[in-house]
């Protein structure tokens, strides 16, 4: 069986950020993995900075996003995407922090039918290296949960078998702009995949000051407008779903 994982992540400007977050994908007790950054178009020493990592170890690769197609984090994860060789498929960011032991953990976890294991994610204030919260993830009533935000899935957050990718009509939606994680992983949970939980935190997620609930705060129109895409898109979907969805989602998203 190949155990490759193929840890996918896009960058933007990130030379100052970047080093920290491949240090802890080179220190994984699990060895066995590929790292493809695939790059938006920065103009910082992102590139330079990749290159060294590149020089002393050849499991990381690094990749233009192609200049013909949209520029966003999106395309490059879905380039990354296609780009990848492993049988796992872990999307990750350019200013988060891997924890140790976290890519054994996950492999651990699967199962002959898993399509995906799930770990919490701590998120910490960048500025102050203060931890604000960790996510849940368990829930009796999962699409609704999710759509309320009762409970979170991070992107980062899950390690999922390629062959379940593979099968969705759609990865990441390259039209939206926030709330793309929350659009991904809410298409994956209507697809139904056979999720391993551990209840354990296996990531650190950097929150920075250009957070969704900053930009609301400042007025940020392209962000809010981003975000109220998103869900009138799982509005629709709900309701093509089940008919009944209607009422209760529509007055879900009123709440918004």
């Amino acid at each position: 069986m190949n155990n490759l994982v193929s840890i996918i992540i896009p960058t933007y400007n990130r030379a100052d950020l970047i080093i920290k977050t491949l240090e802890s994908i080179r220190n994984q007790t699990y060895q066995h993995f590929e790292c493809l950054i695939i790059d938006d178009g920065s103009n910082d020493s992102t590139e330079q900075i990749v290159q060294l990592f590149i020089d002393s170890d050849n499991r990381f690769e690094f990749f233009k996003r192609p200049s013909d197609t949209k520029k966003g984090p999106n395309t490059c994860r879905n380039y990354g995407f296609v780009k990848a060789k492993g049988n796992f498929i872990y999307f990750f960011d350019s200013d988060d922090f891997l924890k140790p032991h976290a890519l054994e953990t996950y492999i651990k976890g699967f199962q002959t039918d898993t399509d995906g294991v799930l770990a919490q994610v701590e998120r910490v204030d960048r500025e102050t290296g203060i931890l604000q919260d960790i996510n849940t993830i368990e829930s009796n009533n999962l699409i609704e949960d999710y759509f309320t935000y009762k409970i979170c899935y991070f992107v980062c957050g899950i390690l999922w078998r390629k062959s379940f990718l593979d099968t969705q009509n759609e990865l990441f939606d390259e039209s939206i702009g926030n709330h793309d994680e929350w659009d991904f992983n809410l298409r994956m949970i209507y697809a139904q995949p056979k999720i391993i939980k551990i209840k354990q935190a296996l990531v650190i997620y950097y929150q920075h000051n250009h957070s969704f609930k900053n930009e609301v705060r400042k007025g940020n129109d392209i962000e809010i407008n981003s975000a109220f895409k998103a869900r009138l898109k799982h509005l629709y979907l709900l309701i093509k779903l089940n008919p009944n969805n209607k009422i209760k989602y529509t007055n879900h998203l009123a709440d918004f």
